[in-house]
């Protein structure tokens, strides 16, 4: 089990490895706190899932494992059959070097263009993925002893954070 941005970079080091391709699927959490978010490489195979919540308009708040090493072929032919809905791709911020970039002239709409476009040291990474799915109805089924723990350290972290009492 590893906080949200510490999955967010071993995402991001697999997905270098094997740039495209990748797939997500998005749902609402169980409780309808965050959100839930599959990712997975269907030909090199790593499977990974993400449960976030925004902890305020300006911080994200969550949790992620490695759920498997590959992905079963039944799951990808079901993934195969859902329309695309858009493009996943992380974005990892440096406000250090993203200030310094500013500092020398350089306007933020340029450095986001030139991230999307593979250019580096700006103070914006960015990595497209691939193609994301919305399964909005309800939320993903927990299929792994490892699922079930991300679900306990997600209703940690949305307790902790008072989050579940807005909702209520």
């Amino acid at each position: 089990m590893k906080d949200l941005q510490t999955i967010l970079k071993e995402i991001m080091r697999e997905g270098k490895k094997s740039p495209g391709e990748w797939k997500s699927i998005s749902a609402p959490t169980r409780d309808n706190y965050g959100s839930d978010l599959l990712l997975f490489h269907p030909i090199s195979g790593p499977v990974f899932q993400v449960r976030a919540y925004e902890k305020n308009p300006y911080q994200m708040q969550g949790v992620g494992t490695r759920i498997s090493k590959s992905i079963d072929e039944d799951f990808l032919k079901l993934i195969d059959k859902r329309k695309q809905s858009g493009d996943l791709g992380i974005l990892d911020l440096n406000f250090k070097l993203l200030q310094n970039s500013m500092k020398e002239g350089r306007k933020i709409d340029k450095i986001l263009f030139d991230a999307i476009l593979g250019q580096k040291n700006q103070g914006i990474d960015y990595l497209n993925l691939g193609n994301s799915f919305n399964h909005p109805q309800k939320p993903l089924p927990l299929l792994t002893d490892e699922q079930k723990r991300l679900d306990k350290e997600f209703n940690r972290l949305v307790k902790r954070d008072g989050k579940d009492s807005m909702y209520g």
